[in-house]
């Protein structure tokens, strides 16, 4: 495993919105705070994919989750999460056709576990290709999931851009944050 060990650290709104236990002074401006936006979707994306980024995108731009930044991790979990989708799909047609079959119909545990169980020429059950796959992009989804904090897990652990700014003379303000965003802003 990579990474430092131990708990994420809590965000500095977040322990504003607690209480501030310790005490300590917040910088709410510290880190990367982007504009929040939606980025256009990339066109490889498949259907369930758009699917996927359709729906979930306006929920992060309503939380202040998301910028034109995350659009590579954002295809990267829709993509996870629309092949997931066809796989749970083409399996579950696999146990629909083996309960169907009318010279030979099998209880759905039976189905279930002849579409997820191959028997080797030597005569041992191994688990089928389609049963793996799944299990990978499931994982994967989760991962994905934790990065946007779209678990409960991991909703404590993202911070929204309140998208704090250093005004510099001839650049235009900084557009007044939506969502949970506007709650992150600093007022002098």
């Amino acid at each position: 495993m990579s990474g430092s060990r131990g708990p994420l650290p809590k965000p500095a709104a977040l322990k504003l919105l607690e209480g501030n236990a310790g005490k300590r002074s917040l910088n709410l401006a510290d880190g990367v705070n982007p504009r929040v936006e939606t980025p256009s979707a990339p066109k490889h994306l498949g259907i369930e994919a758009r699917k996927e980024w359709k729906r979930i995108t306006p929920l992060l731009e309503e939380l202040g989750l998301i910028s034109g930044l995350d659009r590579a991790a954002l295809a990267l979990y829709c993509q996870a999460v629309g092949r997931l989708s066809e796989l749970e799909t083409a399996f579950g047609g696999m146990v629909s056709r083996l309960t169907d079959d009318a010279s030979a119909p099998m209880s759905y545990p039976d189905a279930v576990y002849a579409a997820s169980h191959a028997v080797t020429p030597s005569g041992y059950a191994q688990q089928s290709v389609i049963v793996q796959l799944i299990k990978s992009h499931r994982e994967q989804v989760n991962r994905y999931l934790m990065h946007f904090g779209l678990s409960p897990a991991a909703r404590g652990r993202v911070q929204p851009s309140n998208y704090v700014q250093p005004t510099l003379p001839g650049i235009d303000a900084a557009p007044s944050p939506s969502g949970m965003a506007r709650f992150a802003m600093v007022r002098p």
